[in-house]
């Protein structure tokens, strides 16, 4: 056997600055470093929409017909507003449930996903069995003020024909006129006096239209009679006519990626490296 005739030492120096140059090209990809490129457009205004949903006992009566099959007035309105929530991507959307209690079930969000499958969990008695609609107006006012440049809308659904809480809803939309928010109101169920077919063991009483009417003015808003699915439809759309709100704008620009140059720059030295050797040894 020829003795091995060892690298000179320039070699040795030159193939261990090849490996620390390709472990540091390898160590900076995979940060993913990036080039910012043009900036994007600032998006486009956006609206605040506050629901407050009524969930009492009564949301349980079967007065409305959807596809045409009997639907309770809570199947009904769940059905409309996970229609409504996926038509107005882009824009914040928050929701408020009500009886007795009100209780914040989803904050402004974007997200129309989330919103959706919150109003999965909606049942009725879920705060309670009666509606307190002046406590409802009152946390979404105190929502409100954690943003108090933003102009939210309020929409208030609710079949009440009176309130049992402890805050007026007259004083608590005269608090929401106060900060320039309106309240747009939209009764549900039948504003007759009686109601034909299964109550369910209720005692039916048809929805206050008067004081719904007295609450919207108050903020110069409207109220809409929900009469029919189509007519929740119609007022859901109308709404979201009103105004907007600009955008949080933060700066977006466009991102190129760098990695691959990198990579590139880190392996191209071995590779010459190790193809000299052969050349080398040959």
């Amino acid at each position: 056997m020829l003795p091995t005739t060892p690298e000179p030492q320039w070699q040795r120096h030159l193939q261990r600055a090849v490996f620390a140059w390709l472990w540091l090209c390898l160590t900076v990809a995979i940060a993913q470093p990036v080039q910012r490129g043009a900036k994007l457009p600032d998006l486009p205004p956006e609206r605040d929409i506050l629901l407050l949903v009524d969930v009492s006992i009564s949301m349980t009566l079967t007065d409305y017909t959807l596809d045409g099959q009997p639907r309770s007035r809570m199947e009904v309105l769940k059905t409309l507003l996970h229609d409504f929530a996926n038509r107005l991507q882009g824009e914040r959307l928050g929701m408020i449930v009500f009886a007795e209690n009100p209780y914040l079930l989803v904050p402004l969000t974007r997200d129309p996903t989330l919103v959706q499958s919150q109003l999965q969990r909606l049942t009725p008695t879920l705060a309670g069995r009666v509606s307190a609609v002046g406590d409802a107006i009152t946390l979404a006012l105190k929502e409100a003020g954690k943003q108090p440049q933003r102009k939210p809308i309020f929409v208030l659904f609710t079949d009440a024909d009176e309130s049992i809480g402890r805050v007026d809803p007259e004083a608590a939309a005269a608090l929401a006129a106060e900060s320039k928010i309106p309240l747009y109101t939209i009764a549900i169920g039948s504003t007759a006096a009686t109601m034909t077919g299964d109550t369910g063991g209720l005692v039916y009483q048809p929805v206050n239209l008067a004081l719904l009417q007295a609450l919207s003015e108050r903020t110069g808003a409207k109220t809409y009679q929900a009469g029919d699915a189509q007519a929740v439809e119609q007022a859901l759309a109308d709404i979201t006519r009103q105004h907007q709100n600009a955008a949080e704008q933060i700066s977006r620009y466009e991102q190129q990626p760098l990695y691959h140059w990198l990579l590139l720059a880190g392996l191209l030295p071995l590779m010459l490296w190790q193809l000299w050797q052969r050349r080398a040894n040959t």
